[in-house]
């Protein structure tokens, strides 16, 4: 029984020999996640900030919008007036 108990132990050992780069993979693959983590973040703050952007150039729209008609009810007015002039 103890013969078996080191052969397992011996084992285990030779396994941990034989397998190195896939502890070396795990471990270089738990790292990478855990440094990429903090990008999270980043992507957080750059969704906030397009949110605002979003806001302030639908309220830029409207005051083109607000622009343009007042615009084209000028043209009108200077359309009626050069009428009543060529009379």
């Amino acid at each position: 029984m103890v013969k078996e108990i080191k052969q397992s132990g011996s084992s285990l050992i030779d396994l941990l020999r034989n397998s190195w780069f896939l502890i070396v993979f795990v471990g270089t693959a738990i790292y990478w996640a855990a440094r990429h983590d903090s990008s999270l973040d980043n992507v957080k703050k750059i969704d906030a900030r397009t949110t605002a952007l979003e806001s302030r150039v639908s309220t830029m729209e409207s005051g083109i919008t607000q622009l343009q008609f007042k615009i084209d009810g000028i043209k009108e007015d200077l359309a009626l007036i050069k009428s009543a002039v060529i009379k």
